[in-house]
């Protein structure tokens, strides 16, 4: 998924910007992955599940960039009338090392160099950039691996029932088991891996959190006010868990979105209408899900009744919606 392609450029653009606010290109890797992952949506096969994995390639990228780097040092290309010249006055006869010659203390300490000729030279720099490309692949598997990991959790986490009989103080089982991910992961990529290389891993998680929980809540089957604060609670721990590992960040716009589910259908129409066209904090097609979940409790009813008047607010309420629009 990372090697080439789109994705790939992406994360290339990314890894040179670490350090400079690159809001587009963070913003443009958010928008692939909510699009491919809700294209085709990830299995738990999808996903590296075991911490040894990932201080496994924590570990891979750390030693190939320290050896590519310690070959580079030691490279020294000859000239081709050197290297004819060292060959020419090299000593025919082998000579015996003895004890008192290792004892022997080095006066001048030299460098240490490999001598290359220019042919010599240029498969050894093809073997420390494939090193380097090695290294940079598996850091951007941990980019990449991480984000999928957020995206299938959330999925699970809106499928679960928000159509709740009473109130609850907890979060929803997947939410808690995604923070334990987050928080074993980050450990971790921070034990392992240099600040520049931690922050390109984790920035931008927030406002992955933030455009999936908004732009898959078409997933929700259903939901009532309890429902609602259940969610909210979610949002709030996850908030939580990532301000620790990312640092200062919110979920606003999903906390947002269902802060209006609360406000009831009639106050979603009024707010996209006082919206100017660049001013809307939602799309149309977010709007729509938001009352469709609005109505959604009354559809689901078992009773013709609800579910028939539900259907015909909806539809009057949509009807609303895009007229202002």
């Amino acid at each position: 998924m990372v090697e080439t392609g789109d994705l790939r450029d992406m994360l290339n653009t990314l890894w040179t910007d670490t350090g400079s606010k690159s809001g587009p290109s963070m913003q443009k890797e958010i928008d692939f992955l909510v699009f491919k992952t809700h294209e085709s949506p990830l299995a738990p096969i999808d996903i590296i599940s075991d911490r040894r994995t990932v201080t496994s390639l924590c570990l891979l990228y750390s030693s190939m960039q320290w050896l590519a780097n310690g070959l580079s040092q030691i490279r020294h290309v000859v000239p081709e009338s050197e290297c004819v010249k060292r060959a020419s006055s090299r000593p025919q006869r082998s000579r015996r090392w003895t004890l008192l010659e290792l004892k022997r203390p080095h006066t001048v300490e030299e460098p240490t160099q490999l001598p290359l000729n220019q042919e010599a030279a240029a498969t050894f720099d093809g073997i420390t950039h494939s090193m380097r490309a090695l290294a940079v692949d598996a850091l951007f598997t941990l980019q990449v691996d991480i984000r999928c990991g957020i995206a299938h959790m959330l999925a699970q986490m809106l499928k679960a029932p928000y159509t709740l009989s009473y109130p609850t103080q907890n979060p929803d089982a997947n939410v808690l088991s995604l923070n334990a991910d987050l928080i074993s992961f980050d450990d971790n990529v921070s034990t392992y891996l240099h600040p520049k290389e931690h922050r390109f891993i984790v920035s931008g998680l927030a406002a992955l959190v933030d455009a999936l929980l908004v732009s898959n809540a078409s997933q929700i089957r259903s939901m009532n006010a309890n429902g609602c604060g259940r969610m909210q609670l979610n949002i709030l721990v996850l908030q939580q868990t990532l301000k620790a590992i990312e640092g200062d960040v919110s979920l606003s716009r999903s906390a947002h979105f269902f802060e209006l589910f609360a406000e009831g259908a009639e106050a979603v129409v009024a707010k996209a209408k006082g919206a100017g066209p660049n001013d809307a904090a939602f799309s149309l097609e977010e709007t729509k899900t938001l009352l469709e979940l609005c109505h959604s409790e009354a559809l689901q009813s078992t009773q013709r009744e609800p579910a028939v008047h539900a259907k015909k607010r909806l539809e009057e309420h949509l009807r609303q919606l895009e007229d202002s629009l």
